[in-house]
């Protein structure tokens, strides 16, 4: 995800670093704890010195330290009862040594509802290396909307249990521990008028230009009363709103003809617009959305539980075949697919445009076995080389490799995949698209999916950090699992009741609107719009 950055002059006098981390002292008596105090996870905000009222004031923009205190368990625990040579399993991933336990932490606002998730990281400490030892996490909370949000959170797993990717480990039973804050403070957020995150100023927000913006969730009835605005997608009568920019609302038809006129991200001007998409379940669901220009699972649809969640029986959209199909080229014109007489239920005439926009889809379970063949094989020159040059790369990483590999396994052929993306796309931009958020109960499925909060997430980040490195301002990202993970608590597990980590089509819609604004935005601010050739072209405000 983007960091949010903001303009320092809009926060009058105030000294929006005071209540970070960086600028509270750690309290090393924390240390001598052991337990003695008991074994409850308990949370600290530095910032509020005893004596002081439980409500902390601080203005939009401003990072708030919040610390987690996770004390040893003093009688024998459930991992320590078992073999010793089984306990030693349940081991932190590689690029997070010392996370030992998993937390779910959240800032939720008492008027709003907002959910913000407060990023934690291990504190350095030597008590940080051993298993049932006293541990302690730091994060900061960054508000940016006006409401006193209360702290509220949980201890999923101890003791490296929540990484249970061995095969020999079955997922321990999900029994989280509540965190209590002490002296129970609250933040009360203040935004002023001037402040661009304050809700009369959004519609002066630059467009979103990028597919991994932070946002939050609102009622729909806070929504800005904007023209563009009217037609994002609603979950639970809630919108998803970034911070530091606005959404334009793209209907599936513009997408399209943005990728026939505009050429998103390619380094080709001439021939017809191509993308090579290699993804997985959700990649399918998402270009069925597309495909259909929104039909699938769109009004009373929604509620059927392929669209809810698993819709592998389901032909593939209006196109051949089911969910076997390895291979399928999405031709977006109105003879083939991609075009309709109707378009969210309003009828549209024929003709009226016709995009040449092709997709080639490979369907791909990741770096897995379950591929029917070599996932090295889909990326080979000869088999590239059977399909038109591509304008664009997407891949979706993450969800399968989750489930089903180990982490050092996925690290090594990780490297295999970049080197020979490399090979194949020397100069194309490609778009990676994140792991899907999980949340808050033990997988499911057969065989045992592996999937977890912290799994997908660290997952997630290193393969962000090695595309990074090798593919530099060509790397794109399109940060789907932050939409689900800043829903509030309850509605994150409603969402994740589907064993096989989709979401719904609503959310569906909400992701590609995400991706849609990330391409054609930039595109369409760097291209005037093309003259002389009987059309409209799609337009900024």
């Amino acid at each position: 995800m983007r960091p949010i950055v903001y303009n320092r002059d809009i926060w009058s006098s105030e000294n929006t670093e005071q209540y970070s981390c960086a600028a509270q002292p750690f309290d090393d008596a924390i240390w001598g704890l052991s337990g003695a105090n008991g074994t409850h996870p308990f949370a600290i905000l530095p910032a509020a010195q005893p004596g002081d009222r439980s409500t902390l004031r601080v203005t939009a923009g401003q990072s708030v330290c919040i610390r987690v205190v996770v004390p040893p368990i003093r009688s024998p625990s459930v991992l320590a009862r078992q073999e010793k040579d089984i306990v030693e399993l349940y081991q932190p991933l590689p690029n997070e040594p010392t996370l030992w336990d998993s937390i779910i932490l959240d800032a939720v606002g008492q008027k709003s509802g907002i959910s913000i998730p407060i990023k934690l990281r291990p504190v350095q400490h030597i008590s940080m290396v051993h298993r049932n030892a006293l541990h302690v996490y730091e994060g900061e909370l960054q508000a940016f909307d006006e409401d006193v949000f209360s702290i509220t959170g949980s201890v999923e797993y101890r003791e490296g249990s929540w990484n249970y990717e061995q095969p020999s480990l079955l997922p321990s039973i999900y029994s989280p521990e509540q965190i209590a804050v002490v002296r129970n403070v609250q933040v009360a957020v203040h935004v002023p008028r001037t402040s661009t995150f304050h809700p009369e100023n959004h519609i002066h927000l630059p467009i979103c230009q990028h597919a991994d913006e932070p946002g939050r969730w609102v009622d729909a009835s806070a929504m800005p009363p904007t023209a563009e605005s009217q037609g994002i997608p609603v979950f639970n009568n809630k919108v998803w709103l970034p911070y530091r920019c606005r959404l334009r609302n793209y209907s599936y038809s513009d997408f399209l003809r943005c990728l026939e006129e505009y050429r998103p991200l390619s380094p080709d001007s001439t021939g017809k617009y191509t993308i090579h998409w290699f993804g997985d379940a959700n990649t399918r669901r998402a270009l069925k959305k597309i495909s259909s220009l929104g039909q699938w699972c769109s009004g009373i649809m929604a509620n059927r539980p392929q669209c809810i969640c698993d819709d592998s029986g389901e032909s593939f959209g209006r196109f051949t075949g089911q969910n076997t199909v390895r291979d399928t080229l999405l031709e977006l014109n109105d003879e083939d697919g991609g075009w309709s007489v109707r378009e969210n239920g309003q009828i549209k005439e024929r003709g009226l445009f016709h995009s040449q926009a092709k997709i080639y889809f490979h369907r791909w379970e990741g770096l897995t076995q379950y591929n029917g063949g070599r996932w090295q094989d889909i990326f080979r020159p000869s088999a590239i080389s059977q399909y038109p040059r591509a304008n664009l790369v997407v891949v979706s990483l993450g969800n399968m490799d989750v489930s089903f590999t180990q982490f050092l396994e996925y690290s090594r052929q990780l490297n295999e995949l970049v080197a020979l993306l490399q090979a194949v796309y020397e100069d194309q931009h490609i778009l990676l698209r994140m792991p899907q958020y999980f949340c808050c109960r033990a997988p499911s499925g057969n065989p045992t999916r592996r999937m977890q909060k912290d799994r997908n997430r660290l997952y997630g980040e290193y393969a962000q950090r090695l595309f990074e490195l090798h593919f530099g301002q060509r790397l794109h990202m399109w940060d789907v699992g932050s939409i689900v993970e800043t829903l509030p608590l309850d509605q994150r597990k409603q969402v994740a009741a589907c064993a096989v980590n989709t979401v719904p089509s609503e959310i569906v819609d909400l992701e590609n609107l995400q991706l849609i604004n990330g391409l054609c935005n930039p595109a369409l601010l760097r291209t005037k719009p093309p003259r002389g050739n009987g059309r409209d072209p799609v337009e900024l405000d």
